[in-house]
């Protein structure tokens, strides 16, 4: 058997060269051969499946390894916002910044911050107009000019 560093490695090699389609084989192989007792490669591993399942437009598949991944491992940034963006190519905006503020009430933002930018942004459009209130308190939270 080859072990899950090389098995991850030619995952991700695959994912880099377009071979999207191999490399979900390779991480669903990880995912039911390889006993994780880390939660947090557990966490990274269905982030890098669901981010290549995104990549293929299967957004269902993505969104429930997202979820897998944020509920391994709250605290990623990585996986809330895939979960975020997920929900938005899916048009579920409620869902989409349910997550957001649920990340950003715990933790600090970093990738998020971009996000909450294009969020400001788009209040002035008339964008998520619902959730101004929320949006404008974790922009301030997280130092993202109003």
């Amino acid at each position: 058997m080859t072990s899950f560093d090389e098995m991850f490695e030619l995952a991700i090699d695959l994912r880099d060269k377009g071979e999207l389609r191999d490399a979900v084989g390779v991480l669903i192989r990880i995912v039911d051969n390889y006993p994780i007792n880390e939660t947090r490669i557990a966490a990274g591993v269905h982030s890098v499946l669901a981010g290549v399942y995104y990549d293929l437009e299967e957004y269902d598949n993505a969104l429930e390894n997202f979820k897998k991944a944020s509920n391994l491992n709250p605290k990623s940034e990585l996986a809330s916002l895939g979960l975020y963006i997920t929900y938005l190519e899916l048009d579920r905006d409620k869902e989409a910044i349910g997550e957001l503020i649920r990340y950003l009430k715990s933790y600090p933002a970093k990738m998020y911050r971009d996000t909450l930018e294009e969020l400001l942004e788009g209040l002035e459009k008339g964008y998520m107009t619902n959730y101004e209130k929320e949006i404008k308190e974790l922009a301030k939270i997280n130092g993202v000019k109003l």
